[in-house]
């Protein structure tokens, strides 16, 4: 029964962030903590399987991309995994565990819907505001082992943007797409986690996340550009209310 929510979770998400560019990788984490009791493990499978859904989207939505944007977040999120994992291991030597999956990774998220709310409602609109994606690649390498998903957090960087509810999509799976690439090798390395013991709850997982990201793109079609930008902001907020009280 568990597993059956889970596979129709997928699916639902999925398509979920095929039509507004985010949310359903932050539903899926939360129906995920509920059936899964080890924090580590649902922020690992979580980024393999949100990997396959944020590649299919990059995908589809491939004609929309910037190279230069994808370019600068991928240097930035190498630099920001690596310092991410000397945090880890600087933590697991303090607290002297012989594995980082004894350690409580995710602890952020608060801090990150405080970040939206500012970004959205009280950050100045004559602020300057940075072009490069660097510092953007930077910050979600080194927070995303510790929250687990990052889109919330990356997003408000894409309103800066003159672009299409496609070109926001598009880049914003990319880059995620490049966050799970680079968290996924420190959770092999510091949590001991073997992925293909996990195959046989993961491979449904993402076949349910393909089909529900084809089955968003055809959505996304009937939704006006006004209507998608309003939409997205909508859901940020949302999303940001929840990180807020997410220890209440």
């Amino acid at each position: 029964m568990e597993f059956t929510v889970l596979l129709l979770s997928a699916f639902v998400t999925s398509s979920i962030s095929a039509v507004l560019g985010m949310g359903g990788g932050i539903i899926l984490l939360g129906i995920m903590a509920i059936i899964i009791p080890e924090g580590y493990m649902v922020i690992a499978l979580h980024g393999m399987i949100q990997l396959f859904s944020n590649t299919t989207r990059t995908f589809i939505y491939k004609d929309s991309l910037n190279t230069e944007i994808l370019k600068q977040f991928l240097i930035g999120s190498i630099i920001g995994a690596i310092i991410s994992g000397s945090i880890i291991a600087t933590i697991a030597s303090y607290l002297q565990v012989e594995s980082a999956n004894q350690i409580k990774v995710e602890a952020l998220k608060p801090l990150i819907g405080v970040f939206i709310i500012w970004y959205l409602f009280i950050k100045k609109k004559g602020e300057k505001r940075s072009s490069s994606f660097f510092l953007v690649g930077g910050i979600s390498g080194i927070s995303s082992i510790f929250i687990g998903a990052t889109g919330p957090l990356i997003a408000p960087f894409f309103l800066n943007k003159n672009f299409s509810k496609e070109n926001i999509i598009a880049n914003k799976a990319a880059c995620q797409t490049i966050t799970h690439l680079t968290k996924i090798p420190l959770f092999i390395y510091f949590f001991n986690l073997d992925y293909i013991e996990e195959f046989d709850v993961l491979i449904p997982l993402i076949v349910a996340v393909f089909v529900g990201t084809n089955m968003g793109k055809k959505i996304l079609g009937f939704i006006p550009e006004v209507l998608f930008k309003k939409l997205f902001r909508f859901v940020l907020f949302l999303i940001a209310l929840k990180l807020i009280a997410y220890n209440i």
